[in-house]
């Protein structure tokens, strides 16, 4: 698997201190209560479509043991899908985690390649359109170098009531949710893609509609998990 990373993204310093509170609040919360969480079933991710649109399933991996042993995912998909009309391939990873009670959860994106030598070169959080949602979804575009290679990285989070960009809403939204739903569960989708345009619009452009393809049938597999 391809490890990514970035920057945290920028914040008032007041927000951060609310939010860090706030966290520590609910993590103190979480263990007096010890809520028991719903036996929710694994979304079948491996059902996810083989063809996209134009895009078709051309190589499907497994995790490297070690990075299966750091994320403990409880179901997770790894896959490339490739368009010939449409230059390089995209890599898809989605990873579930059944419950953010426990040590494990989905590793951020931000904080794992600076150890592989990639550096951000870029790095927003923009909306992007997708079906049966009119204000769109929040996803983080991360523009990556390592030595004369440039890839793009797009990610976000969710699970059958919410989608979000910034991970630590994941937490935010954990006590909440473990006391209206007995739920916790999380999913991190991402989207990777070479870069070989100056200015990367064409890449992001089939990236973008490729997440506008697959977005739907995420939808439905993670409520199949309901």
């Amino acid at each position: 698997m391809a490890k990514m990373a970035g920057l945290m993204a920028s914040f008032p310093k007041g927000a951060w201190v609310a939010a860090g509170l706030l966290l520590a609040i609910q993590a103190v919360g979480i263990r007096q209560l010890s809520l028991p969480e719903r036996d929710l079933p694994l979304p079948p991710l491996q059902q996810l479509p083989v063809q996209v649109g134009g895009w078709s399933l051309s190589n499907e991996q497994t995790l490297e043991p070690s990075v299966m042993q750091a994320l403990k995912p409880d179901n997770y998909v790894l896959r490339d899908y490739a368009d010939p009309s449409r230059g390089n391939p995209v890599n898809l990873f989605v990873a579930y985690f059944k419950s953010l009670q426990n040590a494990y959860g989905p590793h951020s994106p931000r904080v794992c390649l600076p150890g592989s030598g990639w550096l951000v070169h870029s790095l927003r959080i923009r909306p992007l359109k997708v079906p049966g949602r009119a204000e769109g979804i929040p996803v983080n575009e991360y523009v990556l170098e390592k030595d004369n290679a440039r890839i793009l990285v797009l990610y976000w989070y969710q699970n059958d009531r919410n989608v979000w960009a910034e991970e630590f809403r994941a937490k935010l939204t954990m006590l909440p949710d473990l006391i209206r739903y007995r739920r916790s569960d999380v999913s991190l989708v991402r989207l990777v893609t070479p870069l070989e345009t100056a200015d990367g619009s064409q890449e992001l452009n089939r990236c973008q509609e490729f997440a506008r393809l697959i977005f739907p049938s995420l939808v439905e597999d993670l409520r199949k998990g309901d």
